[in-house]
C-alpha cells in the first residue's frame, strides 16, 4: 500500500470549533413578497434570493433579519449572519439560491479577499454553525449559497489564511482542483474492484485535504524522524496503511475506510459536475457513472450519494433522450375540455371520483420519485412513459357525468363554453398523442432543474464524507500509563519523568511531557489531530528523576501503537512465561498481506519464533531468533548480520481484554545493495 499519511491532519483541523464572541449592532428585517411568478428579489439589505419556479405554489412573505455581528479579536474572525424565514417554509424542495454581501475591509493588507471569506448556517437544535454548499463571487463581492433549507446564514471573515480551513469550506474550490482525469481513474478502480476500497481513492481524498493550508508544520518536521514519507499526501496514507508502525489496525482501517469514501464521492460529483455543463456526454463517461452509482447504492455508507448520482445520470442521458424524443412528436389540436382536466381542474367537495391537475413542481417531484425508486435507466425510463401515459389517459376513464361537471368548472373560470368529444378509439389516442406531445415539451426544463438539483444532492453528499473525515480526526484519545505492581512492593516508576518521542520542531514539548505519579501511573487526553501535529510520536522515553530530557539519555523507552478512543501502554507486568505460545500474526508488506502461525517458545535454550510453515521466506516476515526479551517494556528482540546483510525484529507485546497481542517490525538491509525493507506484523495467541 502506497504511503500517504499527511493528508488526515488537516482534515481535523477544518472542524469549527465553538464560536465565543463579542456582538454588535442590532437586529434589522427586510421584506418582500415572492411568488410563483416572481421567484427572485434584491433587499435594500444588499441579500439577493432567487427560489427558481418549482418552491412556490402561492405568495409567501421572505423576510431577512440581519443578526448582530459576531467577533472574535483574538482568533480574528468576524460573523456577519441573517435570519432567513419564507412565510412558514423550512424545508424546501429545491435548492434555492442566496447571494450574501461580504466586506472586503476585513481582510488584512495583500490577503485575496476571496480567501478570507466563506459561509456557514446555524443548526438551530445544537446551535453550531456547520457547512453549507457555497462559491465566492469576486466581480459582486458576494458569497453564492445553495441551500433546500431555511436558517441563519453566516459571512464568516477570517483574518488568518491559514485558519480558513477551520471555520469555512468551499467545495465548489475542491472540486476545480480535481483532475477530470484522476476523478475518472478513480473511478474506475472503483468499478473494476467491485466497490472495494482503492488507493486511488485514498489518494484522492489525502489530496483534497493537503490542499488545505495551516496547521501542517507539525507533520513535515516529523516526516524523516518518523520515518515517513516526506511529502504530506504520502504521510497521511501511510497513516491508513495496516501495516503503519505507529496506528493500530483498526484504526488505521477507519482512516482508510474514511478516505476512501471521501475520495469516490468527490470523484463522482467531479464527473456529474462534467456531465451537468457539457452538452453532450461521451458514452465511456456515462457508462462509468452509471456503475458508480449503481454500486454506490449497493453500500449503505454510499447510498445517500450513489442514489444521488444514479439519478443525475438517469436525466443526464435516460431521461434527457426520452423528453428530447418526445419534442420531437405531432402535435396535433387538443380537445380543450381534455387539456383542462389535465393542467388546471381541481375536484371540490364532490361526491365520485378525486382529481388535482399536476403543476410542474408536481411532476418534478414524481420525476424525482421514479429516479429515486428506479435507479436502473431501462426501468426509469418505462416507468416515466407508463406514468406520462396513465396521466394521459385519466380523462377518458371518467363517466359522461364525471366529464359534465369538468365541463361546469371550465365554464365557471370563464374559459367559455366547451363540449365533450364524442370520441372513437382510435381519436382517443390521438388526442393522448397530442397531449403528450406538449407534456414533454413542457416537461423539458423541469428535467435540467432535476439535473441540476440531483448534482447538489451530490455536493452535499460530498460535504458530509468531509465532515466524516473532520470528526474522526478530531475524535479525543485518551492515553493511559499503567505500572504492574505485585502485592507487597513498590513502584519502581513513580516520579520519573516521561517524554513523547520523537516530535517535530513545532510541537509544545511541555503538552506531550509529565512526571509519573503516586503508583507510578499517569493518564492524558489529545486529539487525533493533535497527535499528528506533534510529530506522530511512537514511543514514550521514561527519565530517572532529576534526569534532563533535553541533554540525558532515557533509561527506558517504549513503544506503542497508537488506538481509539484508550491507549494503554504498560509499565513491566507481562512475564515472559505468560506470553509462550502460538501465534496467528499477519504480515503486510506494500499491497500484500498474508498470515502464518509462529510458537513463541524455548529451543535449545534460546527463546526463538518458529514457524509452523517450512517457507523460508518466513525469516523475512520475523525473525527466527534468538530474542532477548525485556519484562519492563514487553519487548523482545533479535538482530543478525554479515558482510552482506543485516536482520532486526522487534515484537511489542500487549495484554489487554484477556488476550495478548503483538506487533512487530522486520527490517531486512542490504549492505551491499543499500536497500532496506521493512515488514510490519499484527499477531494475537491462539493458545
Amino acid at each position: 500500500m502506497k504511503k500517504i499519511v499527511s493528508i488526515l491532519l488537516v482534515a481535523a483541523a477544518m472542524l469549527l470549533t465553538g464560536l465565543a464572541g463579542c456582538g454588535g449592532g442590532g437586529s434589522k428585517s427586510d421584506a418582500a413578497t415572492l411568488s410563483p411568478e416572481t421567484t427572485g428579489t434584491k433587499l435594500e439589505n444588499g441579500v439577493s434570493v432567487e427560489l427558481g419556479g418549482y418552491v412556490l405554489d402561492r405568495e409567501e412573505e421572505l423576510t431577512v433579519t440581519k443578526e448582530p455581528v459576531e467577533e472574535n479579536k483574538d482568533e480574528g474572525y468576524k460573523i456577519e449572519a441573517y435570519d432567513f424565514k419564507l412565510g412558514d417554509m423550512t424545508e424546501l424542495s429545491d435548492f434555492i439560491t442566496l447571494r450574501i454581501p461580504y466586506d472586503t475591509a476585513y481582510c488584512e493588507d495583500g490577503q485575496d479577499p476571496s480567501k478570507c471569506v466563506g459561509a456557514k448556517y446555524k443548526n438551530e437544535t445544537t446551535g453550531e454553525w456547520e457547512d453549507i454548499l457555497f462559491e465566492v463571487d469576486v466581480t459582486t463581492n458576494e458569497l453564492i449559497i445553495y441551500t433546500d433549507h431555511l436558517s441563519i446564514f453566516g459571512a464568516f471573515h477570517v483574518k488568518n489564511e491559514g485558519q480558513r480551513s477551520a471555520k469555512i469550506t468551499n467545495i465548489y474550490t475542491d472540486f476545480t482542483g480535481i483532475d477530470q482525469q484522476q476523478a475518472m481513474e478513480t473511478l474506475r478502480e472503483y468499478v473494476a474492484g467491485g466497490g472495494a476500497d482503492g488507493e486511488e481513492a485514498a489518494g484522492l481524498a489525502a489530496q483534497l485535504l493537503t490542499g488545505y493550508n495551516g496547521f501542517l508544520g507539525g507533520v513535515a518536521g516529523a516526516a524523516g524522524e518518523t520515518g515517513f514519507a516526506t511529502d504530506l499526501t504520502g504521510t497521511i496514507l501511510n497513516m491508513a496503511s495496516l501495516g503503519s508502525p505507529t496506528f493500530d489496525t483498526a484504526l488505521a482501517d477507519s482512516a482508510y475506510k474514511k478516505l476512501n469514501k471521501l475520495g469516490k464521492v468527490a470523484a463522482a460529483v467531479k464527473i456529474g459536475s462534467v456531465m451537468l455543463n457539457t452538452e453532450k456526454t461521451d458514452a465511456d463517461t456515462l457508462g462509468l457513472y452509471k456503475d458508480t452509482a449503481m454500486l454506490a447504492l449497493s453500500y449503505a455508507e454510499s447510498a445517500a450519494w450513489g442514489l444521488a448520482a444514479s439519478g443525475l445520470f438517469i436525466f443526464d442521458y435516460t431521461i434527457s433522450n426520452l423528453f428530447e424524443q418526445g419534442l420531437a412528436m405531432k402535435m396535433d389540436k387538443i380537445n380543450e375540455v381534455y387539456a383542462f382536466f389535465n393542467d388546471e381542474y381541481v375536484s371540490k367537495d364532490r361526491q365520485g371520483f378525486e382529481w388535482t391537475a399536476r403543476s410542474l413542481k408536481d411532476w418534478r417531484q414524481v420525476l424525482i420519485g421514479i429516479a429515486e425508486a428506479n435507479p436502473n435507466e431501462a426501468d426509469a425510463k418505462a416507468a416515466v412513459e407508463e406514468e406520462i401515459e396513465r396521466y394521459a389517459r385519466v380523462f377518458w376513464t371518467l363517466t359522461s357525468g364525471d366529464m359534465d361537471v369538468v365541463v361546469s368548472e371550465m365554464e365557471k373560470s370563464s374559459k367559455g363554453s366547451a363540449t365533450i368529444p364524442n370520441a372513437t378509439e382510435a381519436e382517443i389516442k390521438a388526442l393522448i398523442g397530442g397531449y403528450k406531445a406538449q407534456l414533454y415539451e413542457r416537461l423539458y426544463p423541469v428535467t435540467q432543474s432535476v439535473s441540476t438539483y440531483m448534482q447538489r444532492k451530490a455536493e452535499a453528499a460530498y460535504l458530509d464524507a468531509l465532515n466524516e473525515v473532520k470528526e474522526f480526526f478530531n475524535q479525543n484519545i485518551t492515553f493511559n500509563i499503567v505500572e504492574d505492581i505485585p502485592d507487597g512492593e513498590k513502584s519502581k516508576y513513580e516520579g520519573y519523568a516521561l517524554r513523547f518521542a520523537p516530535l517535530s520542531e513545532n510541537a509544545v514539548k511541555e503538552n506531550w511531557s509529565g512526571k509519573l505519579g503516586d503508583g507510578g501511573g499517569g493518564s492524558t487526553k489529545f486529539t487525533l489531530l493533535g497527535y499528528i501535529q506533534a510529530g506522530l510520536p511512537k514511543e514514550l522515553q521514561l527519565f530517572k528523576p532529576g534526569d534532563d530530557p533535553e541533554s540525558d539519555e532515557p533509561e527506558m523507552s517504549l513503544s506503542f501503537k497508537l488506538s481509539a478512543p484508550v491507549t494503554e501502554v504498560k509499565l513491566g507486568g507481562l512475564p515472559l512465561e505468560e506470553l509462550l505460545g502460538t501465534y496467528s500474526a499477519t504480515f503486510t508488506f506494500e499491497d500484500e498481506s498474508d498470515t502464518y502461525n509462529f510458537t513463541f517458545m524455548y529451543y535449545e535454550g534460546q527463546l526463538v519464533f518458529k514457524p509452523e510453515s517450512d517457507d523460508f521466506g518466513t525469516a523475512f516476515l520475523l525473525v527466527p531468533g534468538p530474542y532477548e526479551y525485556d519484562p519492563d517494556t514487553a519487548t523482545a528482540t533479535s538482530e543478525a548480520e554479515n558482510e552482506y546483510w543485516s536482520l532486526s525484529a522487534h515484537v511489542r507485546f500487549i495484554y489487554e481484554e484477556g488476550t495478548v497481542r503483538f506487533s512487530s517490525d522486520n527490517t531486512l538491509e542490504d549492505i551491499e545493495e543499500g536497500r532496506t525493507v521493512t515488514t510490519y506484523g499484527e499477531g494475537i495467541k491462539t493458545d
